[in-house]
């Protein structure tokens, strides 16, 4: 929130690099603009939340990288070699020292920053092509429901910001998750009213052709998604079921790939992705961070596959054949994350892959614990067996809900793993964490307490704002 000041610099007047000419396809605004002219012209006002999609593409954030490598840490998935002062584990917890964490709640501000001023500037202008409008402000407020998805889920109570007077942010108050959830919600039943159904070029008006289209602007499909697993989460099972139900009824768009192809550029599983535009070796940071080459223990490469993670595979399962890789170092075979495989240039040219923040399988897997948790026993096993299918697997043997939803949640372990912090979500929301966490921890270098659900405000933050408040069990 330091920077909050120079944010409308950062995200409306800022130069496009060469690398993301292919998506933004329209000219970005010129530096000499105002925050009151950028949203004067179709163009200018595009400009902005393309520049939104490129920055959180090319840069570590909250969305790109930060909850998939640090809660799949802190989760039982991966098992980290990477030594310094302090373990790595401990250091998600100690948020006087914890500059890495501090940075995950300080670049989800930003962003929801980026969303407020573009909502506020687009809704004042008398300018825009009325669709266009629409289709923005769509947008903007599905990425600021993202935002607050991760924060709420991460630290619990955090401020709910929907203003774009920078000031307020250094006097919020904590708000309850129930009111943070509220405003999820709200925005996405916004953005579900607005969004177009078709995946939209640079201009956000034109759409693609369906068999070729880029599916990196948000649509009514990723808000009726991220509204499907928001209702999951608030154990609204019969509009959870509702929702998957819309996105997978759409075959047309989507559907299950086999292993080999879901994390591709443009797969027909995936229902947003964020375009690569690293100008680096590597096409996303998952790949970046997880594929083992020759080391392990560093801060590029700090952890492997754990143990648990591994075990949890069934014999045959073409996730773990196609999702998970085998690296000999000094010796030692180490398994990691190989769902992103483009971590060379040559690799991310051949092969191109796109950041899958939504996919199909996952709303296959609401679905069946929306209709488990309603005694509907065909229906979830129907949803399953589809994504066991997939897996090269044989139909579940469970025919209870509470069987159901076990097999569901083995399902999510093994599907969602080391994605965007899916695994430490499931584990809290199911009231699992404590049975799972006091077994691992220790392996991790420290000792489970329940309070450790819920990450540590940064001190930083803390310091800044005197109306906020440490989560329970921080000094």
């Amino acid at each position: 929130m330091k920077y909050l000041y120079f944010i409308l610099i950062l995200i409306s007047l800022s130069t496009v690099t060469t690398s993301c000419r292919k998506f933004v396809e329209l000219d970005p605004p010129d530096d000499r603009l105002t925050g009151s002219t950028v949203y004067a012209t179709n163009e200018t006002a595009t400009s902005v939340l393309n520049g939104l999609y490129i920055r959180i593409s090319e840069t570590d954030n909250v969305i790109n990288s930060y909850a998939t490598i640090y809660l799949s840490m802190a989760a039982d998935e991966l098992k980290n070699y990477y030594i310094n002062a302090l373990s790595q584990y401990t250091l998600l917890y100690q948020n006087n020292v914890n500059s890495n964490m501090e940075f995950y709640w300080s670049t989800s501000y930003t962003l929801i920053y980026n969303c407020n001023v573009a909502i506020e500037g687009i809704e004042n202008s008398n300018k825009l092509n009325a669709q266009l409008k629409q289709q923005l402000l769509g947008e903007a407020k599905f990425m600021r429901a993202l935002c607050y998805y991760y924060l709420v889920n991460t630290y619990g109570k955090v401020p709910l910001l929907t203003s774009a007077d920078y000031r307020i942010y250094s006097l919020a108050k904590r708000a309850e998750v129930s009111e943070v959830y509220a405003q999820i919600t709200n925005d996405l039943l916004d953005a579900q009213a607005k969004l177009s159904k078709d995946y939209l070029n640079g201009d956000a008006l034109t759409p693609y052709p369906v068999a070729s289209a880029e599916r990196v602007r948000p649509t009514y499909w990723a808000a009726t998604a991220l509204l499907a697993r928001i209702y999951l989460y608030s154990k609204q099972w019969e509009k959870a079921e509702t929702a998957a139900s819309l996105v997978i009824s759409n075959t047309g768009l989507f559907a299950l790939v086999p292993a080999s192809s879901v994390f591709l550029k443009n797969s027909r599983e995936s229902i947003f992705q964020l375009q690569a535009v690293s100008q680096s070796n590597y096409a996303t940071f998952d790949a970046r961070s997880f594929v083992l080459t020759n080391s392990i223990g560093t801060s590029s490469n700090p952890a492997s596959i754990s143990p648990q993670l591994e075990q949890a595979f069934e014999t045959n399962d073409q996730r773990k054949a196609n999702w998970t890789g085998v690296a000999t170092i000094s010796g030692v075979n180490y398994r990691f994350p190989y769902k992103y495989k483009a971590n060379t240039a040559a690799l991310a040219a051949s092969k191109p892959e796109y950041l899958t923040l939504l996919r199909l399988a996952e709303q296959y897997l609401i679905r069946a614990e929306a209709r488990a948790q309603q005694n509907n026993i065909d229906g979830a096993q129907s949803d399953i067996n589809a994504i066991r299918a997939r897996a090269g697997l044989g139909n579940t043997a469970a025919n209870t809900p509470s069987g159901l939803l076990d097999a569901v949640m083995k399902e999510r372990q093994v599907e969602l793993f080391c994605e965007q912090g899916h695994r430490w979500f499931d584990l809290k929301r199911t009231g699992r964490i404590d049975d799972v966490m006091k077994v691992i921890t220790p392996t991790k270098g420290g000792v489970w307490e329940s309070y450790k659900q819920l990450l540590p405000i940064p001190a930083f933050e803390i310091g800044l704002d005197k109306f906020l408040d440490q989560n329970s069990g921080y000094n």
